[in-house]
């Protein structure tokens, strides 16, 4: 082997090897790199489905790797997968019957199943029940088209709520649309939903979307975010409809950012589902029962709520860091606060795999730079 691989080739070594029934040499080979093996997501996956292949392979069954052509479609398998198992761990899925269906004609061996539930469920005996036929089945809500949301076509820009998804991926953003669409929407209120694709940067990318819509409420989120929380715009609504100040909210903050700029250098308050390569875990740090929101510092951008328009400082974050905490200190310089709901249990998950440092550390001195010697 040479010095050094990047994950294009190696991609296309793990390629060559699937093609020519090679699957023993998969696993060896991602862990002879394990270095670009654990800075790619889809390598790092492809490194965790190979337990299920060695499983199937000890018992004498048909493995996952015979069933797909290249990576590019184990990988689609794999996250085919997940959604189904996700939608049903939430009650959001339309019809279990396609699930099933999926279930039969991808041969999904039971190996797989359950150890792809490993990854990415969070309640495993509700979804199990479900499967098999334990629970009686009723969808959370049929899709509704966006004349059909919130009812009055009429509705003033003071009674929507925008979602602003930037993405690079099609098949992410189509999910979390999916599960937005099935929101609980209030008597009065409708919903719209704006993507963008090929942003320069995230800040680049939301004052597009924040210039293309009138709507007074505005949800900026990933689109690895899904909301699982069917109450969600109510939710937000009862914070900002009482308390004017109150300028954006998000589900997990900081309350005193430290010096370093580096939130999780700090206690980070509020609830999420956080789903990595090979599992999801809670992240939870709860705070007075009896306060109904914790004002912070800065919220973490997989999810943030404003009420007020305020430019994203695509002039000083031009990349994918830093953008929310900074959209955080300028609501707070205008006045406003930022806040975390106190929640029963998390609104969202966040499939967000491996986080790309690359640029995190150049961010993160123009934040510091720029606003903490006003704290």
């Amino acid at each position: 082997m040479g010095i050094d691989m990047d994950a294009l080739q190696l991609k296309r070594q793990v390629n060559e090897m699937i093609a020519g029934g090679r699957y023993d040499d998969i696993k060896e080979t991602l862990l002879s790199w394990k270095d670009t093996t654990e800075h790619d997501n889809e390598l790092a996956m492809l490194c965790y489905l190979c337990t299920i292949y060695e499983q199937e392979k000890a018992a004498g069954q048909e493995t996952l790797f015979s069933k797909v052509s290249d990576m590019e479609e184990l990988l689609g398998r794999y996250t085919a997968l997940k959604f189904y198992l996700r939608r049903i761990d939430f009650g959001v899925i339309d019809e279990i019957g396609m699930f099933f269906q999926f279930l039969s004609h991808n041969q999904v061996s039971s190996y797989e199943l359950l150890r792809v539930m490993d990854f990415c469920v969070v309640h495993r005996e509700r979804v199990l029940q479900v499967m098999n036929g334990g629970v009686q089945w009723e969808a959370a809500g049929a899709e509704r088209t966006q004349e059909e949301i919130g009812g009055d076509s009429a509705v003033s820009g003071n009674n929507e709520i925008c979602f602003i998804i930037c993405t690079n991926n099609p098949v992410y953003a189509e999910e979390c649309i999916y599960y937005i669409k099935r929101l609980n929407v209030p008597e009065g209120f409708r919903t719209e939903i704006l993507t963008v694709e090929e942003a320069a940067s995230l800040a680049a990318g939301y004052n597009e979307a924040m210039q293309c819509s009138q709507a007074k409420y505005k949800v900026y989120l990933h689109h690895d975010t899904f909301i699982v929380n069917p109450d969600f715009i109510k939710d937000c609504l009862d914070i900002f409809l009482g308390n004017p100040q109150i300028g954006m909210l998000g589900n997990v903050g900081v309350k005193n950012m430290p010096a370093s700029g580096v939130m999780w250098d700090a206690d980070r308050y509020g609830m999420l589902y956080e789903q990595h390569i090979y599992e999801t875990e809670l992240l939870s740090n709860a705070f007075d029962p009896a306060l109904p929101y914790l004002e912070v510092d800065a919220i973490d951008g997989f999810l943030m709520v404003t009420q007020y328009d305020l430019p994203w400082r695509e002039d000083l974050f031009d990349k994918w860091d830093f953008y929310d905490c900074s959209q955080s200190m300028e609501f707070i310089r205008q006045g406003y606060r930022v806040v975390v709901p106190n929640m029963k249990a998390p609104w969202c998950v966040h499939d967000c795999g491996f986080i790309n440092l690359e640029n995190y550390d150049t961010e993160r001195q123009k934040y510091v730079a720029e606003y903490l010697g006003e704290r």
